[in-house]
């Protein structure tokens, strides 16, 4: 996770212990350390977030257009569309 080169800090939280148990198991059943299972989710959850404001942006950007093109007629509309479907002879 940190390179050589990162300057290190030190963090602390407050923890209770069924939580502080819960972060062990999963490092266990992962066969990693603690720290690793904390950084491993914040990871995914930040990436998650980005993927879903980049997401967002899009959207908004696309909806702009909406409605703006013209599209062909609904053909189940048009009650005359499928006369005869069906009926022609096979020759």
């Amino acid at each position: 996770m940190a390179r050589s080169d990162d300057k290190i800090v030190w963090f602390g939280m407050k923890l209770s212990p069924a939580e502080k148990e819960k972060i062990k198991k999963l490092a266990k059943l992962q066969g990693t350390s603690q720290k690793e299972v904390v950084m491993g989710l914040v990871e995914c959850s930040l990436e998650a977030y980005e993927a879903s404001v980049a997401a967002n942006k899009v959207s908004d950007q696309v909806a702009k257009y909406a409605g703006i093109i013209e599209e062909a007629p609904d053909l189940s509309t048009n009650k005359t569309y499928l006369d005869g479907y069906g009926k022609g002879s096979l020759s």
